[in-house]
């Protein structure tokens, strides 16, 4: 698949579904919009993050690798994004227990989206400029998992696991594509693992909850139960065909969060199975072209972007949809270009600007040119393999093998007394 054709789809699908996520935001804001004090403001502000994301994923991909990977720039951005995480808790508006956003009038600002961002390229700019002691050597892993680790003690603090969660998972990815030993992995997961568990199960009474919702929300007490009961109720009303769009009663005061967390629920109700499933293969047609992308550029650092980008626009749109189904334990993760939220959604676009910068390094095959395949780490690249008409005239046009075939020729004749 040409690079032309692997960004038309990417730019198609990112519209589609940016398109699907102003219908939902206007179905579920303005029903209940003067009781929740969203109403058209919701509306207005989804449209206006949506032109701001647009502009900015221009903007990368106009600017290229060349720019993304200067090292000054990805610092400057980290030191931005950490300072602003450290003070996070004295200055965040809270919302429902959590500090997470920054009140800057008409709308608010979620530095932890922000962190995913930077953490991508950061982790890109450092795997390609150590390269082979990320294989070899245990301080190439250690560094990008201190780096790591500061971050999530930050986001941590503001009470969002599921950032957290999502970020330990991108930049698992990363590295494993990097081709980081599998004993590396082993060790670090191993030694981990007791932590994990008891940061995302022990540590907080609504964890546990979650957890015992998930395990059977119909037996099970408090808020969690609800969510899911009151989702796969919604789910359920919708049927193969759902009910119609601004039909569903689920947003009418019985569902929580439906028009961020857990719209998903609400375009099953409205839009049925069949609405279900369109959104779920829009995501995953997105995916592949991320992996195509990446699998197609040559540039290193492009690669690793591509691949920190796809898998998390990917985790978190299929960790919130099976949330939503019941599937996985309950994380506060918004479905990317379709849940009410400003700075989710520029941040969503930014990611495809990005692979829109990676899609652009993809050479361009020459007519009379076939197709290699190269592995490097798990992605296979395809590179150009001059056809043996281009390999002679290479040789007979170069200065070196010009010479070595007068040596030859000279040899040929002394002994055959011909030429070649």
């Amino acid at each position: 698949m040409h690079a032309t054709t692997l960004r038309f789809w990417l730019w198609g699908l990112t519209l589609a579904l940016c398109g699907l996520g102003m219908v939902m935001v206007a179905s579920t804001t303005t029903i209940r919009g003067a009781e929740l004090g969203l109403n058209y403001r919701a509306m207005s502000i989804q449209g206006m993050a949506f032109v701001v994301g647009l502009i900015v994923a221009v903007v990368i991909s106009l600017c290229g690798m060349r720019v993304l990977r200067n090292g000054y720039l990805i610092a400057m951005a980290t030191v931005a994004v950490a300072t602003s995480l450290v003070v996070l808790p004295y200055i965040a508006t809270p919302i429902n227990g959590a500090y997470r956003w920054i009140n800057l009038g008409p709308f608010n600002i979620q530095p932890a989206e922000l962190a995913k961002v930077v953490m991508v390229l950061a982790a890109a700019w450092h795997l390609v400029r150590l390269q082979e002691r990320v294989r070899v050597h245990w301080d190439g892993v250690l560094l990008p998992l201190a780096g790591f680790g500061v971050v999530a003690f930050l986001v941590y603090r503001t009470q969002d696991l599921g950032s957290v969660v999502v970020m330990g998972l991108v930049l698992w990815a990363m590295m494993f594509f990097a081709r980081t030993r599998w004993l590396y992995f082993t060790v670090l997961g191993l030694a981990s693992l007791p932590m994990v568990a008891y940061v995302t199960v022990f540590s907080q009474g609504y964890r546990r909850d979650r957890m015992l919702a998930f395990r059977d929300p119909w037996t099970a007490d408090g808020p969690a139960a609800y969510h899911l009961q009151q989702s796969e109720l919604s789910i359920g009303s919708g049927g193969v065909f759902g009910v119609g769009l601004g039909q569903g009663a689920s947003k009418q005061g019985f569902l929580p969060e439906f028009h961020t967390d857990f719209v998903y629920a609400i375009i099953c109700e409205e839009l049925g199975m069949l609405g279900g499933v369109a959104v779920a293969g829009a995501f995953l047609l997105l995916v592949l072209v991320g992996l195509s992308i990446a699998n197609r550029s040559e540039d290193r650092y492009a690669r690793l972007v591509a691949i920190g980008a796809t898998v998390l626009l990917g985790f978190q749109a299929f960790w919130n949809m099976l949330v939503v189904t019941g599937a996985v334990p309950t994380k506060g993760l918004t479905l990317p270009f379709i849940s009410y939220g400003g700075t989710s959604l520029v941040v969503s676009m930014a990611l495809i600007g990005m692979l829109d910068a990676a899609a652009r390094t993809i050479p361009v095959t020459a007519p009379g040119r076939s197709l290699s395949s190269t592995r490097i780490g798990a992605i296979v690249v395809q590179r150009d393999r001059p056809t043996a008409a281009q390999r002679l005239r290479r040789i007979t046009t170069d200065p070196v093998s010009r010479a070595w075939h007068r040596l030859t020729g000279s040899h040929q004749r002394r002994e055959g007394g011909r030429s070649p």
